[in-house]
């Protein structure tokens, strides 16, 4: 079923050239959490987890450009501990994604892999009745943003952390030529080179004895029941530059088509929901929005943000956190926000 113009994942072009005991001790290992499947799409194939109580209340995680879904993985543990369902997934070129050609790495693309994502599931998350709340980090949360304002009606409640598409200056080097016209690149090199500028990544990180000429059979492995390992993010945003061989590409055309910026359309079509303008057929109308900053982030600005968001929706429809750190903020927090959601939503942790 999925297209051959695609560029794979490590899971395909990694893991079954190193050993298993190598695979495991990797920053992100292909097992890394629960209720892990590989789901093959006319895109190319995904990696999504999903766990918890079948009958819990359901959550989706939509994660950012850089890190990977694991940068919710003690937030959706202590989600699932309370009782919920949850679902997480690599972004095309990310993790154990594959990276889709002869296609913009556009919102579209990204809201689609939604709908994908969640259809691989054994469990009714869409239609008759069923609805789904969403945390979405950075790039996630336009890429959600457009998601909700096309099914709105199959949305519980949205969380949004360091939220992009209302960002007034792009990072450094996002408005750099190579990534925004790659073909002008003098070689592959050059273009790998300004990407990894702009990650902030080593040219190289650990090596793998990788032997290309014999390829093993991958067991089918069981996942933790459980998310108790701590992650490494920096550890796996070198290993995703390292060995995703379409992180480059897929990273490159984010920048140049994804929906980081002017998203005002976008933001207003929900918040216009949010505030009760809209659709009162929703669980979202007359709701409220919880967003999360890191105090030092300077890719969101905590404070340009909320600005932007409060001229789309009233200021008792939105509930803002600050939380130490940068942009990188969520991993670090994951328990203080994890509480916070938990508040938002009027649940409790259970006692374990």
């Amino acid at each position: 079923m999925a297209l051959s113009n695609k560029i794979q994942s490590p899971q395909t072009t990694l893991i079954p050239f190193i050993s298993t005991e190598e695979a495991a001790m990797m920053a992100y290992p292909p097992s890394a959490l629960p209720g892990a499947r590989d789901v093959e799409t006319f895109y190319g194939t995904m990696r999504v987890y999903e766990w918890g109580p079948a009958d819990g209340e359901k959550v989706l995680f939509v994660h950012g450009d850089a890190t990977p879904c694991l940068i919710f993985s003690n937030i959706a543990q202590g989600l699932v501990d309370a009782g919920y369902r949850v679902m997480l997934f690599d972004l095309w070129g990310r993790g154990y994604s594959d990276t889709p050609l002869d296609c913009r790495h556009d919102v579209r693309l990204f809201a689609s892999q939604i709908l994908l994502a969640i259809v691989s599931s054994p469990l009714s998350w869409m239609g008759n009745g069923n609805s789904f709340s969403i945390v979405a980090f950075s790039l996630g949360g336009p890429i959600s943003l457009e998601f909700v304002g096309a099914f709105p009606a199959s949305i519980r409640s949205l969380v949004l952390l360091g939220p992009a598409g209302l960002i007034r200056k792009l990072p450094d080097g996002y408005e750099d030529q190579l990534m925004h016209q790659p073909e002008l690149a003098p070689s592959p090199e050059a273009l790998r080179e300004k990407v990894r500028e702009i990650l902030g990544v080593a040219p190289s990180g650990p090596a793998l004895n990788i032997q290309l000429d014999q390829k093993r059979v991958i067991p089918s492995e069981m996942g933790p029941s459980r998310v108790e390992k701590r992650f490494d993010m920096g550890g796996i945003i070198q290993w995703q530059f390292d060995h995703h061989q379409g992180h480059i590409h897929s990273f490159q055309d984010t920048v140049r088509y994804g929906p980081l910026q002017k998203m005002e359309t976008l933001w207003g079509k929900v918040c216009d929901i949010i505030a009760g303008r809209t659709r009162p057929d929703t669980a979202l109308h007359k709701s409220k929005l919880l967003v999360f900053f890191g105090r030092d982030d300077d890719v969101v600005v905590g404070e340009e943000t909320t600005e932007d968001i409060l001229k789309l929706l009233p200021p008792n429809h939105l509930q803002v956190e600050y939380l130490p750190g940068g942009h990188g903020f969520p991993y670090p927090n994951s328990e203080k926000i994890t509480q916070t959601i938990l508040s938002f939503w009027g649940s409790k942790l259970s006692v374990l």
